[in-house]
């Protein structure tokens, strides 16, 4: 509701500014625009010596101490965030130490808030809104012309149209060419002008897809009344759907939202992978077609603001996307549904660090919604939290649909292959035998392997060198189809030397295989398949992973190789053989998530066999065939696992049973950086004895990061642990407040809550 500001004295705003400061700034309004500003409207404002965009907060009648500058300009007549989005973006900013401003601007399409604007000669900015505006012939009138044959031709074509019609495209599908629309135009027969269209992110040949609505059975459907009980509630609720991959999950999210569609609400979906997107949204548009809209990064701006649009404006009722699009300006909000809830690219990695689910949670406690996390591999905190009485609700389908069995899986060790062979191997004599079959009985085989390129390092035999990266602590990958060396983190690229840069010998060597040279080892063992691969290497170019997905959907492809972009979230019922190559890879990292990682992916990527008619296999080859987690996967028992790696966490105060918040204080010099570090580990130590204990909270370090050099700055950690969050937040708030009043401030601010990556 807008402020209505007559007759009192002074109205001021409080705003937040899209830069990475920890606060909002007061301006005054003039009498002449106060009736029109509200808060989640964006401003017009003075900062410094520019302008720019920011998002009013707040609308007030007491100033802040100090000369207070004007708004120039109101630049919604609506407010673009809701009053439970607005709430809702400070939450964020407060929960996850984040700048307000950089808290709310992930929430709204790229461009809306700016930090740099050019004003015209009156002062004013003018284009306020990137909406797209195209030509369009928008009447035809009864003036009297005479017209070529060619001309009367496409006027009725023209009258057998719903106006207004876009001009370009018309003129392609009737074949006609500019100058005779021109005539027409210059004749007074027909008018046009530019109007406002929807860039669409679907495919122009895409069709209409159709999909078979099936029967649930018992499971899902006791777990579907208990959704629409909830939904009848209209109060918040939280439920964990823990379901064995293929157990149909998907089908409950379906029926779940057309009840709450039934019911006049909108409903949301997150999903973790762009490339899944495609896949979920093809099922989504096939039940409820035009109501579905798509928002993912990537979306080219234009899309994404368009997408953004027709969903605020009520033209979308039902919302398919990933992380950012949590933040969906959907109304009257009834379901949100967080589907493999466990996946860590729910985790923000930059400004501001929020996690998708935990939003989607506060988002619903905000506006009295049903929450739905889906996994068969939940995260261990949901899973504790779910089953030891706290309030999240939890269901599990423990069997699959039409009782089809789970894989079997076999573990191979591959130290033993490599006694029987005398060398390393990349594809067991298990996996390639296992692989004949399939192809001759034209079923379908999945390779894992989460590493990109063609070999993981250039190493010399000759001093034991290998090529780094010029800006990070990391070696360089090498990529046989460019035939250069990248880093994989900052994009560094290198041309393959000939020699040694340490020792100057010729004993240059690659180490180690991605999936770029496990693809040439299969087409030379199996020369006749059709073999393709899905990574970040394939899928840059915008459409490649529909492409690549369709192909393998269609059976056009015999085998794909990929990252752990394959490993969730896809149906393809041909799919009898999976295989995982160095299945231990994330064990060797320093992080005390590398077990649970390790088994959510191998469980994820197995569901994806036996899911048609045929049963299906798994073989997973490993030099770690004892590992807990990889002995748990191979029987996919999750509770097991949950109860052998929750007694690790107990052990090592991680969560659930402790908060975390991880602090990143990076630059350059590293000794200034490492000083740095220092100030400010002492300075919590000294917030801590006045605000907690430290039987309750300890703050470890400053210690060089896993990745001690990243893009060339020198990476120190400062990790605290804390049984209660409330005296977290209060330490670290007191120590930001007085390193802002010292003005002591670091490169990058990293201040992670809730840490998934402690890289």
């Amino acid at each position: 509701m807008r402020a209505n500001t007559r007759n009192l004295p002074a109205v001021f705003a409080d705003v937040a500014v899209p830069f990475p400061l920890f606060q909002t700034f007061t301006y005054s309004v003039p009498e002449s625009i106060r009736n029109g500003l509200a808060p989640g409207c964006r401003v017009l404002v003075p900062f410094g010596a520019r302008y720019l965009i920011g998002l009013a907060t707040k609308v007030h009648h007491l100033a802040r101490p100090g000369k207070v500058k004007p708004v120039r300009q109101i630049l919604d007549r609506e407010p673009l965030l809701s009053p439970a989005l607005l709430k809702l973006g400070l939450w964020i900013a407060s929960y996850y130490l984040a700048p307000p401003g950089e808290a709310l601007r992930v929430m709204l399409p790229p461009g809306l808030l700016a930090r740099k604007v050019t004003l015209d000669q009156d002062g004013r900015l003018q284009k306020v809104w990137p909406a797209q505006r195209r030509l369009a012939v928008v009447e035809i009138t009864s003036a009297v012309a005479k017209l070529t044959e060619r001309q009367r031709e496409v006027l009725e074509l023209l009258r057998k149209r719903t106006l207004p019609v876009l001009v370009q495209p018309f003129l392609r599908e009737v074949g006609c060419s500019q100058s005779v629309l021109y005539g027409l135009t210059s004749r007074g027969v027909i008018r046009t002008e530019a109007v406002e269209t929807y860039r669409s992110p679907w495919s122009q040949s895409e069709t209409s897809p159709q999909v078979t609505k099936h029967s649930l059975n018992s499971d899902q459907n006791r777990i579907l009344k208990k959704i629409e009980q909830h939904l009848a509630a209209d109060q918040f609720r939280s439920l964990l759907i823990h379901g064995v991959t293929g157990s149909g999950k998907t089908e409950i999210y379906l029926n779940a939202i057309a009840t709450a569609l039934a019911r006049g609400r909108s409903a949301l979906v997150l999903v973790p992978e762009i490339g899944l997107t495609p896949q979920i949204s093809h099922y989504f548009r096939a039940w409820f077609g035009k109501e579905v809209a798509i928002l993912h990064s990537a979306l080219s701006d234009g899309e994404r603001f368009d997408q953004w649009r027709r969903i605020r404006e009520g033209q979308a009722r039902v919302v398919v996307g990933t992380r950012s699009a949590v933040f969906a300006p959907l109304p009257d909000l009834g379901i949100i549904v967080v589907d493999e809830e466990q996946d860590s690219s729910y985790k923000q990695d930059e400004l501001p660090r929020y996690h998708a689910r935990d939003v989607a949670l506060k988002r619903g406690e905000i506006e009295k919604t049903l929450v739905i996390l889906g996994s068969a591999t939940p995260q261990l905190e949901t899973f504790y939290h779910a089953v030891h009485g706290g309030s999240l609700e939890y269901e599990i389908l423990s069997s699959r649909i039409l009782k089809r069995p789970l894989p079997k899986v076999h573990l191979v060790d591959m130290r033993e292959e490599f006694q029987r062979l005398g060398k390393a191997t990349v594809i067991s004599q298990a996996l390639r035998e296992a692989i004949v079959p399939r192809l001759s009985r034209r079923e379908q085989v999945l390779v894992l392997l989460n590493r990109r390129g063609y070999a993981s390092a250039l190493l010399c035999r000759s001093c034991g060198s290998t090529e780094m990266c010029e800006n990070c602590s990391l070696s360089l990958t090498y990529h046989q189809g460019s035939n250069r060396l990248l880093c994989h983190y900052c994009g560094y690229v290198k041309a393959v030397p000939k020699r040694c840069g340490e020792c100057g010998r010729e004993y240059i060597h690659f180490l180690g295989h991605g999936t770029e040279k496990v693809q040439v080892i299969l087409k030379e063992l199996f020369p006749e398949a059709a073999i393709d691969r899905l990574d970040r290497d394939t899928v840059q170019r915008k459409g490649s992973s529909e492409k690549i997905l369709g192909a393998f959907a269609s059976g056009h492809t015999d085998i794909l190789i990929g990252t752990q972009m394959i490993a969730k979230g896809h149906d393809f019922p041909r799919v009898t053989l999976v295989g995982v190559l160095s299945a231990e890879q994330a064990l060797r990292m320093a992080d005390f998530r590398a077990a649970e990682r390790t088994f959510q992916l191998l469980t994820q990527v197995a569901g994806r066999a036996g899911r048609g008619e045929h049963p299906g296999e798994v073989i997973i080859q490993t030099y770690f065939p004892n590992h807990y987690s990889l002995k748990h996967a191979r029987s996919q028992d999750y509770r097991l696992f949950f109860e052998e790696e929750i007694r690790f966490r107990r052990n090592f105060h991680y969560p659930p049973f402790t908060a975390l918040a991880n602090i990143m204080i990076q630059g350059r010099p590293q000794k200034k950086t490492q000083l740095q570090a220092k100030q400010v580990a002492d300075l919590l130590l000294h917030h801590r004895s006045r605000l907690s204990a430290q039987r309750r909270m300890r703050v470890l370090g400053p210690a060089q990061a896993p990745i001690e050099k990243l893009k060339g700055d020198y990476r120190f950690q400062i990790l605290i642990k804390s049984t209660s969050r409330k005296e977290l937040h209060e330490v670290l708030e007191s120590a930001l407040d007085e390193l802002n009043q010292k003005g002591v401030t670091w490169k990058k601010p990293s201040i992670d809550i809730d840490p998934i990556n402690l890289l």
